[in-house]
């Protein structure tokens, strides 16, 4: 039971009165409510024996609480004339792209349990998310935000290789648990080899399709043929080139659903246009004026919206066009830091926290603001719902779960889960909106609405009208201002009256843990009363919907499986340590330990099945894959685009331009952030042919890498260029350089770079070449490793990062919003971390070594137990309030 108390600064909360048909719970102060007077209540129907014994009756006995009314009319929906309704749920999913998902690779192979503990929290219906839908970034080999998605093909010639990159892994193994999943393709940039001509462009796509069912068994629901982010309020001359093209694939892919050769029927692939960002208006218009657009487009998809316009109104009812929120956020902030900074947002309240999410998914359906067009979007895809990705890659957080410890098989999760969950556990595909009932308001934002500035927001479903049995109903409520709601939410047409089970998510009380009230049944309402509206009666319900919340009410007390559990944070958390990657580590791209399996029926070894992907790394920028090197090298890992094969970038946000090829040199990056004094090393061969003179050909090893900043993405990078100049970069600026005297760019060599303290110090076949000291006020101290290279196929060969004798090699980071952290006057924002620094002193045995606290170098053994390692992704120095 959770009574609602006064806060602080506020009119005192109405309280709601807990009563079960055993014992009425008594609370001092209160009082047991009887129903309102206008009429008798219903008797309890039979149904309510689903009911939990031990769940409370809820009901209010304040009576100068200002009642708002929702009408659930379940008659209002909106349909055509033959009877199916216009729009129906479609839920959540996700965006694998831009490199967001590639550690999941790595999960699989080192920790297969952690991976399909994850894989079943995201796309379980029953006992995770449930997401229904999987979007896939078909590659480019070029870094389209937060690293590279490897090109499917990189020449007209080569058969299309599904296995490189996450997304199509992902897919397949999603579908594993649900074989419902939609899944859908889309390119940010493409391969230059298709130089944008549409027969060759389509080439890639129809293989690609191909390979996707011949390597899983793939069928595609969906094809987003344009650009992502194309036209909108971006570029609007763009649009119609890319709607053109759009049509163009359509017809052609049902023209190849006729050949011998079909697959399937790809005339069953449903056609999006056009991914645009926000200004969704010039794409329907564009669509609206051409008939084969109208023949072929299934489905408008647009980002980080919630408006909608009357040519989306056009598209959407009179020509039956569906809508999705194609590309949104997930929570970006943890709660078990936000709400040691904001506690009166209670960790799920503010911007792009639990309560936004689940308000710009109702929003995006019909916001007040839209008028009389709202946008109707039935589904709102995450990117991503898996961050599996180093830690201060590019953009700040936003997932589900964060991934970004293969070794340990660690991960976090939870609020993001268990926000989906008040949507897919009630609701399924297919259902109905109530559309009177269903409804937002609030000034707009970057993505949804203003925190603080709505009064109401609820969505309500309901199941088919054509579907068996009594109509089953669910209304979902999010509340992101501190202000309690208090609704009569009156039902009619929905079969008999039922109680309506609650189910609530908010914030902490005092002394609580920060996710105590996650996802909780916390009673049932009965109706209080009939009343009749314009001829119609209804079967009135109160419920109080607390400031920062979410809440679903349901006729299913425990979800349409009967199988809704509350929250229990063992049941989303890892069982695995957050652990460092041990040091001394290497890697010399054999991996003859790891079992062949199969793959729909093909045994793979470990580097076939991961398309060449060397272990832990994340590319940035190029490829770099291993392959079976020469003579007795074994395996190498070679950088595998060159001048002729770079990708074209995703420059929406610039040129506008789809034929620019990529000019930020190939780099790669691997390991943990947590890294503080070693030595990293490798052996390299440059490449000897010269395609294009004026690009430099190098190999580079970088330290203390935190986040992707200039060319060589680490702090501290060593370059050696095939004329046998060196230089040693500090953020991309040469702090050192020189030439090595008879450097063979035909042979061997092994470079090193050691980060002790300030000191960075570089070797070349064991000879010295550099040393430098930073001495700058804020020096990176702790970071991963990065290898570089020019656009050749540069080979790569026995990797190896170990610790310095005496010295400090693991830190620790600790969120500047963490508990264990009090200021002596304001609270910290959220912007800054504090870090400290944790040896392991490498002379001791490892059963004896234990964490210390360590502000430098030689620091010694200690009992005392390390601090948590934090999931902070900021790398600034410490700092006060």
């Amino acid at each position: 039971m959770r009574l609602h108390r006064p806060s602080a600064g506020r009119a005192p909360a109405r309280a709601a009165t807990a009563v079960t048909t055993a014992l009425a719970l008594t609370v001092t102060g209160l009082v047991a409510a009887t129903p309102a007077a206008s009429a008798p209540a219903p008797a309890a129907p039979s149904t309510t024996a689903e009911i939990p014994a031990d769940l409370p009756e809820l009901r209010f006995d304040d009576p100068s609480i200002d009642w708002k009314e929702i009408l659930v009319d379940g008659e209002d929906v909106e349909r055509r004339a033959d009877g199916t309704p216009y729009n129906v749920f479609g839920g959540f999913g996700s965006v694998s792209c831009n490199n967001t998902g590639n550690l999941l690779l790595d999960y699989k192979e080192e920790n297969p349990e952690a991976y399909w503990r994850i894989m079943r929290l995201i796309f379980d219906p029953e006992t995770g998310a449930g997401l229904r839908h999987i979007k896939v970034e078909m590659g480019s080999d070029t870094n389209t935000s937060s690293g590279t998605e490897p090109a499917t093909k990189r020449s007209a010639d080569e058969p299309a290789n599904v296995l490189r990159g996450a997304g199509f892994h992902f897919i397949a193994d999603a579908l594993s648990i649900n074989p419902d999943i939609e899944t859908e393709a889309l390119r940010w940039g493409e391969p230059s080899w298709t130089k944008t001509d549409p027969d060759l462009r389509y080439q890639w796509y129809k293989e690609t399709i191909d390979a996707a069912y011949d390597t899983y068994g793939v069928e595609f629901t969906y094809m987003s043929p344009s650009q992502n982010e194309v036209g909108g309020s971006f570029h609007q001359p763009s649009i119609a080139p890319e709607l053109a093209w759009t049509v163009e694939f359509a017809e052609r892919l049902e023209e190849d659903a006729e050949a011998p050769d079909a697959r399937y029927d790809y005339g069953d692939i449903k056609i999006v246009a056009l991914d645009t960002y926000r200004n969704v208006e010039p794409v329907a218009a564009a669509i609206l004026a051409s008939p084969a657009a109208l023949e072929q487009v299934d489905a408008i998809g647009y980002h980080y919206d919630i408006a909608g316009g009357p040519n989306l109104t056009r598209l959407n009812k009179e020509f039956g066009k569906e809508v999705l929120y194609s590309e949104g956020v997930a929570p970006m902030i943890d709660p078990q830091y936000r709400v040691n900074a904001e506690p009166a947002r209670g960790g799920i309240g503010g911007t792009v926290g639990a309560v936004d999410i689940a308000d710009r998914f109702i929003n995006a359906y019909r916001w007040s603001g839209a008028g009389e067009n709202p946008a109707h979007m039935t589904s709102f895809l995450f990117q991503p719902a898996v961050s599996a990705m180093y830690e201060g890659t590019q953009y700040s957080p936003k997932h589900l779960i964060r991934a970004s410890d293969p070794w340990s098989g660690y991960y976090e999760g939870g609020i993001g889960v268990a926000t989906v969950r008040h949507f897919h556990q009630f609701a399924e595909a297919g259902w109905e909106y109530v559309e009177g009932a269903t409804y937002g308001d609030g000034n707009k934002g970057d993505g949804g609405t203003v925190v603080d500035t709505s009064t109401r927001t609820y969505m309500t479903l309901r199941t088919p009208e054509s579907a068996e049995g009594e109509a089953e109903l669910t209304q979902v409520h999010a509340n992101n201002t501190g202000t309690a709601r208090h609704f009569e939410v009156k039902v009619a047409n929905l079969g008999d009256p039922r109680p309506l089970t609650v189910w609530e998510t908010r914030g902490p009380d005092a002394g609580e843990e920060y996710d105590a009230n996650w996802l909780r049944p916390t009673g049932y309402v009965e109706p209080v009363r009939t009343e009749t509206v314009d001829g119609t009666e209804y079967a009135v319900y109160q419920v109080e919907i607390a400031p920062y919340s979410i809440q679903t009410l349901s006729t299913l007390p425990q979800g349409v499986h009967g199988t809704t559990e509350a929250y229990d944070r063992a049941d989303y958390a890892s069982p695995a340590q957050d652990t460092v990657l041990e040091l001394p580590y290497t890697d010399d791209f054999e991996y003859e330990d790891y079992p062949a399996t199969e793959i729909n029926g093909v045994e793979m070894g470990y580097v076939e099945r991961r398309g060449g992907a060397p272990r832990y790394t994340a590319d940035q920028h190029g490829a770099f894959e291993v392959v079976e090197g020469d003579g007795e090298r074994g395996n190498v890992m070679v950088q595998k685009i060159h001048a002729d094969n770079r990708g074209y970038t995703w420059d929406v946000w610039g040129s506008h331009e789809q034929d620019r090829v990529s000019t930020a040199p190939p780099a790669t990056v691997l390991g943990d952030q947590s890294w503080a004094n070693y030595t990293a090393s490798v052996d390299f061969r440059l490449d000897t042919q010269v395609r294009d003179a004026s690009l430099p050909n190098f190999a580079g090893i970088g330290v203390r890498q935190h986040v992707p900043a200039g060319e060589d993405l680490a702090t501290y990078t060593a370059r050696v260029h095939a004329d046998g100049t060196w230089q040693l970069r500090k953020l991309g600026t040469v702090v050192q350089s020189g030439t090595v005297a008879g450097f063979d760019a035909d042979a061997w060599h092994t470079l090193s770079v050691e980060a002790r303290d300030t000191v960075i110090t570089v070797t070349l076949d064991d000879a010295p070449l550099a040393r430098y000291v930073d001495a700058s006020p804020n020096p990176m101290l702790t970071g991963r490793v990065s290898l570089v290279s020019g656009y050749y196929n540069t080979q790569y060969d026995d990797l190896a990062i170990t610790p310095i004798e005496g010295q400090a090699w693991e830190s620790v980071k600790i969120d500047d919003a963490d508990a264990r952290i009090s200021y002596p006057a304001a609270r910290p924002s959220s912007s800054r971390a504090t870090r400290t620094s944790t040896a392991r002193c490498t002379r001791c045995p490892p059963a004896a070594r234990r964490p210390s606290r360590s502000t430098g170098p030689g620091s010694t053994c200690s009992a005392r137990p390390a601090p948590r390692r934090s999931t902070s992704r900021w790398t600034t120095s410490p700092s006060g309030p």
